[in-house]
């Protein structure tokens, strides 16, 4: 399957792309060595990538007929509806509430291959990918609450939380000099086959 991709002018991949990294660390549990990459597309050929680290490195990425290529564009909680489905990364309090840092709307597609439920990242912080059931507005703040087949978690999101739409486009809609992040399995000869390409809208 050969993809005809089109040049593009570089695209700056926001902070956020690191929650998303850890919101579909579930998406590759089954692979012996999972990695992520970030850098900006040299040359494409084919189902090939060329990616060029931000030390210069170069790194080649396959892509399969599985490949999620997701699109990172800005919303607001009011974009959220009952029955979404989102990645919300979140910082305990010693109070044990929970108070949102980022907030991804995940495509159904992607939601399907994500982990489900509440856990913790790397950073010490939460990650929690769940449905939502009822955001309230009122005068102590704005609220979430998320449902997982363990529990129930409210947490308020405060107005500087970072709130994205991950939209699931085409292979097409990636082209040379769009910066990226790469998640994938690492191939014994250094390549990485993608499972995820995620980028932010321009």
């Amino acid at each position: 399957m050969q993809f005809k991709l089109r040049r593009m002018r570089l695209v700056p991949v926001a902070m956020g792309i690191l929650f998303l990294a850890a919101a579909v660390g579930g998406f590759a549990q089954a692979m012996t060595t999972v990695t992520s990459l970030d850098g900006t597309i040299s040359a494409i050929k084919g189902e090939t990538i060329t990616l060029t680290t931000s030390d210069n490195l170069t790194k080649t990425v396959s892509l399969g007929p599985n490949t999620l290529v997701l699109r990172r564009q800005a919303a607001a909680l009011g974009d959220i509806k009952s029955g979404d489905a989102l990645g919300v990364a979140s910082r305990r309090g010693s109070d044990g509430n929970l108070t949102a840092i980022s907030i991804n709307i995940f495509s159904p597609e992607l939601y399907k291959v994500v982990r489900k439920g509440e856990f913790p990242m790397s950073t010490g912080d939460t990650m929690t990918n769940a449905q939502v059931t009822n955001y309230a507005k009122a005068v102590d703040g704005r609220t979430l609450t998320m449902t997982y087949a363990e529990g129930t978690s409210r947490i308020a999101v405060p107005d500087s939380t970072q709130i994205h739409r991950l939209v699931t486009v085409k292979a097409p809609d990636l082209a040379v000099g769009l910066h990226i992040t790469v998640r994938g399995t690492l191939k014994p000869d250094g390549t990485v086959a993608a499972q995820s390409i995620s980028f932010d809208k321009a």
